[in-house]
């Protein structure tokens, strides 16, 4: 149902920006990656972006779902502070009964703020759903302890912030998130220690030699860990073009030709 996503979505985000949900990152040590500063990815794929664009596909299971198209713009506010907005926007289409056309399912839209490549500053998340005559916005910026939301279904109000705040009251504190989230099907355990908030708003990039496109070659991944059990890597060439995005269970953003040079090699 579209109130119990938008529900996850929510309580998700805020556990999530409290410092909860994030594990350290496990890199191989034979992979050899080397932390490098975000920034420097965000510029190279900016200069990528500028001239080339940016469209995904999006894949579930090897079956081409939908797409996604980014951009990057680097800015210097009135403090002297850097920051990238990063815009994308997309949609998800399912086979049409005739199996010949495909119909809309979703369409998305995204865009947020990051201090100097790092740190998450603000975030906004649209969505409608035509067929269901449905339709989400969640917004959050650094000043909020938690998001913004609203779920509407044609003109009728489903959820907004202020029932978000009393599935919140449903615990106490950072526990009513864990539960609201087990409940809600993150199935997450409780962790030992809470890492700093100001690291948990930080993506982390690193450099290294991976499998790309069926051959080995440099890259650069820039994580962003999910749900404590779950991250998500957009991986970049040595040249900064974003070539994948790993989501979770199984779903995948592919720059085309990459997707086209993966499956001759299978």
């Amino acid at each position: 149902m579209i109130w119990r996503v938008a529900a996850f979505l929510a309580v998700l985000f805020w556990a999530v920006m409290s410092g909860l949900l994030v594990r350290d990152i496990y890199f191989p040590e034979a992979s050899r990656f080397a932390i490098v500063p975000p920034r420097m990815v965000m510029d190279l794929f900016l200069q990528q972006s500028e001239t080339f664009g940016c469209t995904l596909h999006l894949y579930h299971q090897r079956e081409k779902i939908g797409h996604a198209n980014f951009q990057v713009n680097r800015r210097i506010k009135p403090n002297h502070q850097t920051v990238y907005d990063l815009i994308a926007h997309g949609a998800v289409e399912q086979m049409a009964s005739d199996d010949q056309l495909r119909s809309i399912v979703a369409t998305w839209s995204l865009g947020c703020t990051l201090a100097d490549a790092e740190r998450w500053q603000q975030l906004s998340i649209k969505a409608s759903f035509p067929q269901r005559d449905a339709s989400m916005h969640l917004s959050w910026n650094e000043k909020q302890s938690s998001p913004e939301v609203l779920v509407k279904q044609g003109e009728r109000v489903v959820m907004n912030s202020q029932d978000v705040k009393l599935l919140m009251s449903m615990g106490a504190g950072q526990d009513g998130a864990l539960a609201m989230l087990s409940l809600m099907g993150g199935g997450l355990p409780k962790t030992e220690a809470q890492p700093d908030k100001t690291d948990t708003l930080k993506l982390q990039a690193r450099e290294g030699m991976m499998v790309l496109a069926g051959r080995q070659r440099k890259c650069f991944v820039l994580t962003l860990p999910v749900m404590g059990m779950y991250e998500v890597k957009m991986i970049f060439t040595e040249a900064g073009e974003l070539a994948r995005i790993d989501l979770p269970d199984d779903y995948v953003l592919l720059e085309p030709t990459i997707h086209g040079l993966q499956d001759a090699a299978h």
